[in-house]
């Protein structure tokens, strides 16, 4: 208040630097003070879930996994009361916004964790707009259920139909904990539960025993794309979910990978995405037939309804384990190609007499202590072109249809709101959340399987190598 007072009295004096003095004193002041303030109430506590059908203790906000999706507009002020039901400490971290450092909710870095029984509230100005996501920064409660999704207007922006959230995640029923166990232990229980295990049998029925050899000449273990073995991938905390859209209608989708170790590649039936935004930054609007999504990146993309049906975004894991369906449309339901595995007895190249004597003391990675000083151990394109075999390459690729006319106008019929599987169901403690899962989206479905070879990555029908072949595309950056 004082401070209005003095830029009043600057302002009556009406001299040069004291009106620009007061000037600036009323932006600040004014300027949070007619700004809109949005508040949230997050609850986080520990329930039993069960997402495959098996109960199981999880972390839910509000009631649900993930949380809430928190809707701002660019100058607001957001107030978020987390309250703490649990019996462990907890926080929450918005992550890729840009915060004073005690709002950042990194416990003992930034501020102290939220203890059991208490609530902490978050203030802070909303200074961007975009795709963003929030998630706890303790311990390993992200992937037990405490992440959402948070979208920002920007501040002159009217109200968008057609405006979807897609926030894709990994699950295992097993508690967090006794995965990173298993991994520490170094065991190959998840490569053999995902269909990722490498035998020189498998390497000799792809025909690359030089591959093999070489990799074990070094001295190092079979490599994975990913290292857990999870029980469903998920959009929206569903294997499956409906997003409504009218034929002909383009429709803006905010993917966000809020899974704890998974890339996704992407894929739409009906036709290629057009990706506008990265990060929560806008972009010179791209078309991609495929689109590989790291953890925590977000993408905004738009895609076009054809005429009739429900089109499928398929959302695969990156090591090919399994996937989550985002149906878009409604009517006969049009399903995306299936992608092809990681070839990983590809990943070394073949065996050399070069590789061979740099098999020594003074090698490493099958380079000559000489070529590592020269530079060529951090060369780009060091797994050799020749023999590739990309099992199709080109051919036979789907590269949809093309989004002839297409403009920036927003579907005019659902808001995020009416993504039909966003309602959950409660049952006391016990949160069914099954939806429409499918024992053939279980990425850990060779566990049980005893069939000579059935783990090994020969045995997939089709294989093919990251980058190399446009059905596996890198990053679009």
């Amino acid at each position: 208040m004082w401070s209005i007072l003095f830029a009043a009295r600057l302002l009556r004096a009406r001299k040069g630097p004291a009106v620009g003095t007061a000037l600036m004193l009323l932006a600040i002041v004014a300027g949070p003070a007619s700004a809109a303030v949005v508040e949230y109430d997050l609850v986080i506590a520990q329930e039993k879930v069960s997402i495959t059908g098996k109960p199981v203790p999880a972390m839910t906000i509000n009631g649900g996994i993930p949380g809430p999706v928190l809707r701002f507009k660019e100058g607001d002020i957001a107030r978020i009361r987390v309250q703490n039901k649990m019996a462990v400490e907890t926080s929450i971290h918005w992550h890729g916004l840009l915060v004073p450092p005690g709002m950042d909710g990194v416990p003992f870095i930034s501020y102290p964790s939220i203890d059991p029984g208490t609530t902490f509230t978050y203030e802070f100005p909303i200074r961007q707009s975009g795709t963003y996501w929030y998630h706890s920064h303790t311990s390993l409660q992200e992937q037990s259920g405490v992440y959402g999704a948070i979208v920002i207007d920007p501040r002159d922006a009217k109200p968008a139909k057609g405006d979807h959230v897609v926030l894709l995640s990994d699950w295992t029923n097993d508690d967090p904990h006794e995965a990173l166990r298993t991994l520490k232990r170094g065991s190959e229980w998840f490569a053999l539960e995902k269909g990722s295990s490498q035998s020189i049998i498998g390497a000799a029925r792809l025909g690359k025993l030089g591959d093999y050899f070489s990799r074990e000449l070094q001295r190092m273990p079979a490599m994975d794309i990913a290292d857990v073995a999870y029980d469903r991938f998920l959009a929206n905390g569903k294997p499956d979910i409906e997003v409504p859209a009218a034929p002909g209608a383009i429709v803006r989708l905010r993917i966000i990978d809020g899974s704890a170790t998974t890339f996704f590649h992407l894929l739409f039936s009906g036709g290629p995405l057009t990706i506008t935004s990265a990060d929560g930054q806008d972009v010179e609007p791209v078309k991609v037939d495929r689109l590989l999504i790291g953890v925590a990146e977000t993408y905004d993309v738009l895609i076009t309804i054809p005429a009739s049906g429900a089109y499928e975004l398929r959302a695969t894991a990156h090591d090919g384990s399994g996937h989550t369906s985002v149906w878009i449309g409604s009517g006969e339901r049009h399903p995306a190609p299936a992608i092809p595995k990681p070839n990983l007895y590809h990943a070394m190249g073949g065996l050399s007499l070069k590789r061979v004597f740099a098999l020594t003391p003074a090698g490493s990675l099958g380079m000559s202590d000489r070529d590592v000083k020269a530079g060529k151990f951090d060369m780009s394109g060091m797994i050799p072109m020749g023999g590739m075999d990309t099992h199709g390459g080109m051919q036979g690729m789907d590269h949809g249809e093309e989004m002839k006319g297409m403009d920036h106008t927003m579907d005019q019929g659902h808001s995020m709101d009416q993504v039909k599987p966003e309602a959950m169901e409660h049952q006391g403690h016990d949160m069914t959340m099954s939806g429409h899962g499918k024992k053939h989206r279980s990425g850990r479905r060779f566990g049980t399987n005893f069939r000579l070879l059935a783990s090994d990555v020969s045995s997939s029908k089709d294989l093919a190598v990251d980058s190399m072949d446009p059905r596996r595309p890198g990053p679009p950056y």
